[in-house]
């Protein structure tokens, strides 16, 4: 099962499920305090016809005056008592008093047989809720495997028409040498191939194998591809330290390539690009667009732009919390956008 499916899995459940669980206590409330009730209905009784029979051992009696003391009603003070009248006597009432050592026993004894009957009638609303959180995302989850299956065929149909074209173009360089229109249609050529990766990404969710990485080395390289591709901009390194951790190489390649590739493709006219490596930081910095709307601009599908179709920073969003890294968003429209990625949470050599 894959992890947005999990996700969906355990809220929808845990939604399902608690909904039934606050149902089945404020049943059990009603039901204590109806057992309540009809107990002490009974001890009630009890006393009733000890008060005729005088042969009830479990209650205490004694002679009270009837002036201080009611009939027709049970007392629950330091146990149970209760008063009624003796046919022979205008002056007293006879008092039964049940011990309040008693009184807490059997109360512990409906107790615990309620407990007993509310943790199996939980295991088996436990059961209820998995089923049918279960039957409930079966079509959800046909449909994104529909999806899914999709979209590894258009991946496969990607492969021959991108391989060739990487073919021929290198075939033509080698033979023309270096050229103004080739240079573009390779970066033509290395978008798709970013959104390739993008989408294949998008259909992984194995963990990652981790190892010993030179961050800022995979970092210049991926900043110096990309500034080939754009000429027309800017670009500026500045490593002050480096930064060798435990991760994924391919994976950091990815987030470097997303956010590099989007600093110079939004960016204005002329514009530039800033890479720092700065103590447990890495800052790339723009002077693009800038985001409207940071809290959503993660978001799977959502874009501000005309092109793109608005998986690149979701999917960087998915890569960084695989990797434990921390990342902060400062943007301001038609000014710019600075992605600041913190690696201090991760294991340095």
């Amino acid at each position: 099962m894959k992890r947005y499916e999990k996700e969906s899995l355990f809220k929808n459940f845990l939604v399902f499920f608690s909904l039934l669980e606050v149902l089945l206590v404020l049943l059990f409330i009603e039901l204590y305090t109806s057992k309540i009730k009809e107990y002490k209905q009974s001890i009630y009784k009890t006393m009733n016809v000890c008060s005729y029979t005088m042969e009830c051992r479990e209650f205490e009696n004694s002679f009270v005056e009837k002036e201080k003391n009611k009939l027709n009603e049970l007392f629950d003070d330091n146990g149970l008592h209760a008063y009624f009248t003796i046919p022979s006597s205008k002056e007293f009432y006879i008092k039964f008093s049940y011990s309040k050592a008693n009184y807490v026993q059997d109360l512990q004894e409906i107790k615990n047989v309620l407990w007993i009957k509310f943790i199996l009638a939980s295991l088996l609303l436990f059961a209820i809720a998995l089923f049918f959180t279960f039957y409930s995302l079966n079509p959800i989850r046909k449909a994104l495997r529909i999806n899914d299956e999709f979209i590894k065929d258009i991946l496969h149909d990607f492969n021959t028409p991108i391989t060739s074209m990487i073919l021929n173009i290198k075939m033509f360089t080698e033979e023309k040498g270096e050229d103004l229109f080739i240079k573009r249609i390779t970066q033509s050529i290395n978008s798709i191939t970013l959104l390739q990766n993008n989408l294949k990404s998008f259909l992984q969710h194995s963990p990652s194998q981790n190892s010993e990485v030179d961050v800022a080395s995979v970092l210049k390289s991926r900043f110096n591809i990309v500034k080939e591709n754009y000429p027309k901009l800017t670009f500026e390194y500045h490593e002050r330290n480096d930064l060798i951790y435990i991760s994924n190489q391919e994976i950091l390649t990815r987030i470097f390539d997303n956010l590099l590739s989007n600093a110079a493709k939004y960016n204005k006219p002329l514009g530039k690009v800033t890479v720092t490596v700065e103590k447990t930081q890495i800052i790339i910095k723009d002077t693009g667009k800038g985001i409207k709307n940071i809290d959503k601009v993660m978001q799977r599908y959502y874009t501000e732009q005309e092109r793109g179709i608005g998986l690149g920073l979701h999917i960087v969003q998915k890569l960084i919390d695989e990797l434990n890294i921390e990342m902060k968003i400062e943007s301001k429209v038609a000014v710019g956008t600075t992605f600041i990625l913190d690696f201090r949470y991760l294991k340095k050599i």
